[in-house]
């Protein structure tokens, strides 16, 4: 968990410490790092996509107090696009490459 006390925000900390820690997961040759945050949370969601995080998925009711969260990944080393799912959401939060897999099935299905 990441939180920069009230009056400590606005001044660039957040982001320091997770562009610290994405530095940190390179020079451990991490893949990608993944992260959930509250969908209520801007700040924290507009941090993470302005460092390049995708939201690849909605989770219900995820915490519990029965709000829901984002999972967000960054990629941290290239992915063969001929094998790799569609990490992005659409403006509903459902992903991508299943609403495309769904209508394929409707249309073929007849």
């Amino acid at each position: 968990m990441l939180a920069v006390s009230a009056p400590y925000r606005g001044h660039g900390i957040a982001t320091a410490l997770v562009k610290k820690a994405i530095d940190t997961m390179i020079d451990r040759d991490a893949d990608e790092v993944v992260l959930e945050t509250e969908e209520t949370n801007i700040p924290a969601m507009r941090l993470y996509e302005r460092l390049g995080f995708l939201r690849s998925k909605k989770l219900h009711r995820y915490y519990l107090n029965g709000n829901s969260a984002y999972r967000l990944v960054l990629l941290l080393k290239p992915i063969d696009p001929d094998s790799a799912a569609d990490l992005a959401l659409d403006d509903d939060g459902r992903s991508i490459s299943s609403r495309r897999s769904s209508v394929f099935m409707e249309k073929h299905s007849e």
